[in-house]
């Protein structure tokens, strides 16, 4: 998502769900924030900004920690705010685990669009890849290089007929690709549930919050949204890990087989390594306007 200047939402936001992997019932609410405060969230009175230096877990979803305070699965939510160009927001919670909802962005990013953007007087802030960069761990990885065009692409390498070695692109602003992420949903291996139960994980997962496979057939009445809605749903936590950064990324990112904590380690490595330049959105492009910003996005 270019824009040109940052952005907050209108108006408070109430969501309520379970959590994935808690079960527990969770009541989220987020309120406008003023320029540059960035994203965070708040649980217990703990101020938990929405950066890679809290990052906390990995196992089967990224979780934020500060001063023994945790907040769960927050990578769908962060996608929400990225494909809806959310720089400012802060997120309440009274539970550990943010809501799954339909196991995709959709919701928050339809609560978002229903409660308004507020575009505030500052420039956007951009991370532009300037040199090539990459992280492996085993047969998986994760690189980027610099360009003008941004693009977030995941391959996936399965063993099954409907996955497979499936590819997915996600460039923001393409209305295509934008309206084919942010609705995938995350997804598993019915062989897998009982393991996730056993180490006190998924307890609220169920046909209608996540896709579940069986061999080489879907369990879900409806089917699949999109043929290839396990690899769209790889990029959409791609995306919600990487804004961890603080800021949206400029460039070329490729995943093959990533995971969340692999994507974490991608975005300290781009710290570690001064792989970016922090430049203002006027630097980022030289033409822009709200309609760009909103390609594709009635908001």
């Amino acid at each position: 998502m270019i824009c040109q200047f940052q952005r907050t939402i209108k108006r408070p936001i109430s969501i309520e769900g379970i959590g994935l992997h808690t079960g527990k019932k969770v009541k989220l609410k987020l309120y406008p924030a003023k320029k540059n405060e960035g994203i965070n969230f708040i649980r217990k009175n703990t101020l938990i900004p929405a950066k890679i230096d809290y990052a906390h877990s990995f196992d089967y979803s990224t979780s934020l920690m500060k001063d023994g305070v945790v907040v769960k699965t927050v990578e769908h939510l962060m996608a929400a705010f990225y494909f809806t160009g959310i720089d400012n927001v802060f997120v309440e919670i009274d539970e550990e685990e943010l809501p799954i909802l339909d196991g995709s962005s959709k919701e928050f990013v339809e609560a978002i669009k229903k409660a308004g953007i507020e575009t505030l007087n500052e420039e956007k802030f951009y991370a532009v890849i300037e040199r090539p960069v990459q992280v492996i761990n085993g047969d998986k990885f994760i690189k980027a290089k610099p360009s003008s065009i941004t693009k977030f692409s995941y391959q996936a390498d399965y063993n099954n007929t409907i996955i497979g070695k499936k590819v997915f692109t996600y460039v923001p602003n393409d209305k295509k690709s934008y309206e084919g992420i942010f609705t995938a949903r995350t997804y598993c291996f019915l062989e897998e549930v009982e393991y996730l139960r056993s180490v006190g994980l998924a307890k609220g997962g169920s046909l209608k919050n996540a896709v579940v496979f069986h061999n080489d057939n879907v369990l879900n009445e409806e089917g699949l949204r999109f043929e290839d809605e396990p690899v769209r749903h790889k990029v959409l936590d791609l995306v919600g890990d990487l804004y961890l950064l603080g800021y949206p990324l400029v460039g070329e990112v490729f995943s093959f087989k990533g995971g969340h904590r692999l994507n974490a380690e991608f975005v300290k490595t781009l710290l570690k390594e001064n792989a970016f330049l922090i430049k203002l959105s006027s630097e980022v492009i030289k033409t822009i306007n709200e309609n760009y910003c909103n390609a594709g996005i009635k908001i």
